[in-house]
């Protein structure tokens, strides 16, 4: 199942939405900073020319303390100016580290934001796939992953969707059966420390992680591999993998539920049959 990748995908419209609303300010105290800049370059360049100019001119004897005074008076407030500047610019350096800091948490909050609200938007079983699909993607990095759930009597896993290879490829998994088996049996999320290799081996995932319904585990997200740019895991993928961990199943649930009355357990059949009907 396609999800929608690239700047016009739903989830990154709202990010920036979501981000030019609320985080303005420090851009705006940014601008004022560069002024400030500006104008004291500009100040002293004006000195600049006030002691050549003073320098190169002759003046009668009468004149010289004055003109000496002078001078002595523009030396200092050039001193002055030039500490002045040399003060501002390790300020903005701190600012513009400070700052880049605080775009990347804003980032962070806006995505984890935008993700859970998204979440408990959605209306229907197709649409809360395409948008965990689109938050896997758009916002970990994830090129290759599926959605996997329980088979009828939490036999074996089997993949619902799946984002980078064909569905009909990703292999049944025995509960307890490997990385994927276990997580589903442990309910303890998986990732590994060591670079991946570069060939696909569907039996060792990145990442796998386990979809929760209140105390139980339904499913899990393997993710066999990252967009190019990814360069390893941070801090805000692991919050993101915890929020699709806990609300991600309970979503799907609920989706279901609302079709109508249901004695069965949320299941892969289940969940195929609510993705036929919106079809």
């Amino acid at each position: 199942m396609a999800g929608k990748e690239g700047e016009d995908g739903g989830l990154l419209a709202r990010r920036r939405e979501f981000l030019d609303t609320y985080f303005r300010k420090g851009a705006e105290f940014a601008q004022e900073l560069l002024h400030d800049n500006e104008a004291l370059r500009y100040r002293l360049l004006q000195l600049e020319e006030e002691l050549g100019a003073a320098r190169s001119t002759a003046p009668p004897s009468a004149t010289v303390r004055q003109l000496l005074e002078r001078i002595e008076q523009l030396e200092r407030e050039k001193e002055s100016l030039l500490g002045r500047f040399a003060e501002i610019e390790l300020q903005g350096r701190d600012f513009t580290e400070r700052y880049h800091q605080i775009e990347r948490e804003n980032n962070d909050l806006a995505n984890l934001y935008i993700a859970s609200s998204q979440l408990q938007a959605a209306l229907d079983v197709r649409e809360l796939c395409a948008t965990i699909i689109e938050i896997l993607l758009n916002f970990v990095g994830a090129k290759i992953f599926a959605l996997m759930f329980f088979e009828a009597g939490d036999g074996a896993l089997g993949a619902l969707v799946s984002e980078g290879i064909p569905v009909t490829q990703v292999p049944r998994v025995p509960r307890g059966e490997g990385i994927i088996g276990r997580v589903a049996q442990s309910g303890h999320a998986y990732h590994e420390g060591a670079p991946r290799p570069p060939a696909l081996d569907l039996a060792h995932p990145a990442v796998c992680i386990p979809l929760r319904l209140r105390d139980r585990v339904v499913g899990v997200v393997p993710i066999w591999g990252y967009l190019t740019q990814k360069e390893g895991l941070v801090d805000v993928d692991f919050q993101l993998f915890d929020l699709l961990s806990l609300h991600a199943a309970p979503a799907l649930n609920a989706a279901r539920l609302a079709r109508g009355p249901s004695d069965g357990r949320l299941g892969l059949a289940d969940l195929r049959a609510c993705l036929e009907e919106t079809a």
